[in-house]
């Protein structure tokens, strides 16, 4: 089902597992916000960019959001920007064929 700029912009995640970190929050909001102006006409985030998109750790004393919850959100949000770089009536970039992995900006050893 296709991501509305509302749902972007009201989407609410689950936090991280305790002991885990997630992402940070006001990166991942800031984000959102973009994306629901993408979807407004108002922003031009291409398909690769929602795909390449990495968010920092969140701060030690916070948990911040699930990364496999926006992820999959993320997921849903590239199935909606290429249907509607097909479409006529939006100029948004053309859908790259890959397949989704989100990177941290972190790595683990």
């Amino acid at each position: 089902m296709p991501v509305t700029a509302f749902e972007a912009r009201t989407r609410q995640f689950d936090r991280a597992p305790i002991g885990a970190r997630g992402y940070h929050e006001p990166a991942v909001d800031a984000f959102l916000e973009r994306v629901a102006a993408t979807l407004d006409g108002d922003d031009d985030l291409s398909v690769s960019d929602v795909h390449d998109v990495a968010f920092a750790k969140a701060p030690l004393s916070k948990r911040g959001y699930d990364p496999a919850a926006v992820d999959a959100f993320l997921r849903d949000v590239e199935g909606t920007l290429a249907g509607l770089s097909q479409s006529a009536d939006y100029h948004i970039a053309p859908a790259l064929e890959h397949t989704h992995s989100r990177k941290p900006l972190w790595r683990r050893r």
